[in-house]
Parts: structure tokens; C-alpha cells; sequence
């Protein structure tokens, strides 16, 4: 299954290796959330996730998005005014 990396953020944010509760959970919070591209982004995610041929491959694939979403950069942004500052390490 293809996935955007907003879908894998929500997965990785309300998803469990149980594909039935994961399910039932991006319902709820479809049902919550008050931004409208926010509330179709978890129903279609829980659309793609409800079906039974999910269930073979769906715990895998759990862990294995979770490996890459961690592994993904998150940087802050800094402007451009901001000084850095910079450690240096010294070798023996």
C-alpha cells in the first residue's frame, strides 16, 4: 500500500498494531476534527485500513512505517538572521 507521508504521520500518531482498533480510532477522530482536510485525511486513511484483506500484512507494515517515520528529519526552522552556533570537536 502507498501511503503520503501525512497519512504515515497520522498512522504514526493514532495507529497500534491492531489493525481493528486503529480503525476504529481515525473514525473518532475523523469525527473530531474540525478542520475539514484534516477530517477526510483520517476517514479516507480509515477507509484504506477497513478492509479484511488489510489484515495479513497490516501489523509489518505498521512497524516498518514507524521505523521510517522516525528515521525522517525533523528540523526546525531557523531564520536566516539567527546566528548558529557551532561545537567543534577536537581529536586526540
Amino acid at each position: 500500500m502507498r501511503m503520503s507521508m501525512n497519512e504515515k504521520k497520522a498512522l504514526y500518531a493514532f495507529g497500534c498494531p491492531n489493525r481493528e482498533a486503529t480503525v476504529e480510532r481515525l473514525r473518532y477522530v475523523a469525527a473530531l476534527a474540525p478542520d475539514p482536510a484534516a477530517k477526510k485525511l483520517f476517514f479516507t486513511l480509515a477507509v484504506k485500513l477497513s478492509e479484511e484483506s488489510c489484515d495479513s500484512w497490516y501489523r509489518c507494515f505498521f512497524y516498518n512505517m514507524r521505523l521510517e517515520v522516525e528515521r525522517f528529519p525533523h528540523h526546525k526552522y531557523h531564520p536566516d538572521s539567527l546566528r548558529v552556533q557551532l561545537r567543534e570537536m577536537y581529536h586526540e
